[in-house]
């Protein structure tokens, strides 16, 4: 008796263009904005999942160094590289939050953010910059899988330490490209201008073609007048 196969469903993700959109609607005029923008960026440029998000602790977070170190997440330890990018942000936030708390990114009072505050808050946002309500904190980890594997110096077993998978056929979903880039790749400018040449090409072709049959149809006249 045959299995049947179960089919491989592609993550949706974001573009980098598309997350900084998202990034630009919380309001840097206020505590709250900051800290949202940072816990967004720590989504989508460090790959973290929501739960270990809420249980980063202030000294899991090295910004003199450049480590974010996850403890006790769903596959254990691992530290990950904070990116340029994200960096300005953590940086932002740790200036300004509650110095009490030992939770990295809380709440005024210092305790623990909420997952599903934080699901609400991306899906606000997301609606609010006309990207759609599907966005979800875990779109914002796929489109960091996805970032990752464009880049020629991160390959999948890379990219499987930097997510915490403990199996590699986690990871594999993420080797897709997407349609967009596909669309780029084939109809990029190197392939429009040989498409040029092979118009003109074909053009000349054209030309010769309908001299040649316009001399043999000069020829049948011709022919037919010295009859």
């Amino acid at each position: 008796m045959k299995t049947k196969r179960q089919k491989t469903r592609i993550p949706k993700v974001l573009s980098l263009l598309e997350i900084e959109k998202l990034m630009s609607i919380p309001s840097i005029k206020s505590k709250t904005g900051i800290r949202n923008k940072s816990i967004i960026g720590t989504l989508a440029y460090a790959g973290l999942r929501v739960g270990e998000l809420i249980n980063l602790r202030v000294k899991d977070i090295d910004l003199k160094e450049g480590w974010l170190h996850i403890k006790g997440g769903k596959t254990g330890d691992r530290d990950i590289p904070i990116s340029p990018t994200l960096e300005p942000y953590l940086m932002a936030w740790s200036n300004i939050k509650p110095k009490h708390s030992r939770y990295f990114f809380s709440t005024h009072k210092g305790k623990k953010v909420f997952s599903a505050y934080i699901r609400t808050m991306i899906k606000r946002y997301a609606v609010k910059s006309g990207l759609g309500d599907w966005i979800h904190p875990h779109t914002l980890r796929h489109s960091f899988a996805t970032s990752m594997l464009a880049r020629n110096d991160i390959n999948i077993d890379n990219l499987k330490n930097l997510l915490g998978h403990s199996h590699l056929s986690s990871t594999e979903v993420y080797l897709h490209t997407l349609p967009q880039d596909l669309h780029k790749k084939i109809r990029g400018k190197k392939d429009i201008e040989e498409k040029q040449k092979d118009l003109n090409n074909l053009y000349e072709q054209f030309l010769t073609t309908q001299k040649d049959l316009a001399g043999q149809v000069k020829k049948i006249i011709n022919s037919a007048l010295r009859e």
